[in-house]
């Protein structure tokens, strides 16, 4: 969502996915619906954000005057029309990854049209049932939004990742996948994961790590550092200003400031 000015704002370094300029540091909005993953907290986060979206408003506007003015988005209403608000309130553009489930892909599409997203890939719910249609999918992403970065997330890396691999689908230039130093939720296997994960890199994928704080069980310098070699980007759910203070002190460091800023200006 106006990622054309995107760039002078954000703090963190920068990957190429073919043309495109992608953020390795994006902000997570999977607890602001109470994902499952976050345990006994998830109702909690539901009811603070997902009930009360001016809060996902306010800490993403938050997350912006910081640098981190990159996000990815869940084609949800609630959560697109929070983040549009908080886009549009800043002044600043945001570079914004999107999700879709792809079953009620008009919706969904039209929801990713709502917040100008500058990349968009299918959810691993849909991924892993390994879908004759997904190549289709990710076809009518691009004939609809143009040659933006497309891909897929999955739940079980180790399994589909090496499939996805063999089916040769050109749009699938970004993989989200979760990757931790725990080994939490990296299915099957920690070890099947991480092959997974370096095939599709020296495949030329562009990967990014989900759940990379265990659902919030780790603190950001032990996961990024255990990350940085690993993959080309990290999306970190935030919950509040103390978790983003804390991430962005840390991924200054170790994730790389952006040198494009001046060649963007």
């Amino acid at each position: 969502m106006g990622s054309a000015c995107f760039y002078d704002k954000y703090a963190f370094g920068l990957f190429q996915v073919g043309g495109v300029k992608f953020p390795r540091l994006l902000f997570g909005t999977s607890p602001f619906i109470g994902a499952g993953q976050f345990g006994e907290r998830a109702m909690r986060y539901y009811l603070e954000f997902y009930l009360n979206p001016r809060n996902i408003t306010r800490l993403y506007l938050d997350s912006i005057s910081r640098g981190l003015n990159a996000i990815h988005v869940l084609s949800d209403p609630v959560i697109v029309r929070a983040v549009r608000d908080a886009v549009y309130s800043s002044g600043v553009g945001s570079f914004i990854l999107a999700t879709i489930n792809a079953r009620n892909l008009e919706e969904e599409l039209s929801l990713c049209e709502m917040v100008e997203a500058d990349s968009i890939i299918v959810h691993g719910s849909y991924t892993d049932l390994m879908s004759e249609k997904l190549g289709c999918i990710l076809k009518e992403v691009k004939r609809r939004f143009g040659d933006i970065p497309t891909g897929i997330a999955t739940h079980l890396p180790g399994k589909t990742l090496p499939k996805i691999l063999n089916l040769n689908i050109n749009e699938v230039e970004v993989i989200m996948a979760p990757i931790n130093p725990r080994g939490e939720f990296m299915e099957p296997d920690m070890n099947s994961t991480l092959e997974a994960i370096s095939n599709s890199r020296r495949r030329g994928k562009k990967v990014i790590a989900m759940k990379p704080l265990a659902a919030g069980e780790l603190k950001p310098r032990e996961a990024l550092r255990f990350l940085s070699d690993k993959v080309d980007g990290v999306a970190v759910g935030i919950t509040s200003l103390e978790e983003l203070d804390e991430l962005i002190n840390e991924a200054k460091l170790l994730l790389g400031p952006n040198s494009d800023k001046e060649t963007n200006q």
